[in-house]
């Protein structure tokens, strides 16, 4: 079983992307527009939250040796229903919490990806992202469980987020 503490985790991770980022950026001897590397950055600081609260508490194991076995639900809504029975609310916010939580994928990485601007590519990034965790979640941690509920809610949350996405570029476009 390892543990991993979140503050390390990005202590050591965001200088490490940076000198990648820079990296890249000299190697394409890419201009650097402010606006556009703050959305970037702004980006991975919410890939890396997500990674936070999908993941927390960070105790992993190794797959199929570990103490729990693979888990995966693959009844829609059955998960859901039954989580907190009688507790509409709670279910309620679960589902509002996972579409939310993907709500900046969708406006994000448009911006940041040029090839996500098309509706099938980003649907299909929303939902990759969302079954590497869903995936992760069910072979590596102690404490989580993948869910089809969750691949569903996420990748509602990337489509809404594509759609505010397109509303602000249509509304850029028009002034």
């Amino acid at each position: 079983m390892l543990e991993l503490r979140f503050i390390p985790f990005i202590a050591i991770g965001y200088p490490l992307w940076l000198l990648l980022r820079r990296g890249h950026l000299v190697k394409h001897k890419k201009k650097i527009s402010l606006l556009n590397e703050t959305v970037v950055q702004v980006f991975f600081i919410y890939i890396l939250v997500v990674i936070y609260l999908t993941f927390r508490p960070f105790t992993f194991q190794i797959p199929f040796i570990g103490p729990r076995p693979f888990s995966f639900d693959t009844n829609l809504f059955y998960q859901l229903s039954h989580m907190a029975d009688g507790y509409f609310h709670l279910q309620l916010l679960y589902s509002l919490g996972n579409i939310m939580m993907f709500v900046p994928f969708g406006m994000l990485a448009p911006v940041v990806f040029r090839p996500l601007r098309h509706p099938i590519l980003l649907i299909g990034s929303g939902f990759l992202f969302s079954l590497m965790i869903e995936l992760t979640q069910a072979l590596f941690t102690l404490t989580r469980y993948g869910t089809v509920d969750d691949l569903f809610f996420n990748t509602t949350g990337a489509v809404l987020g594509y759609f505010v996405y397109l509303y602000a570029r249509s509304f850029e476009k028009s002034k």
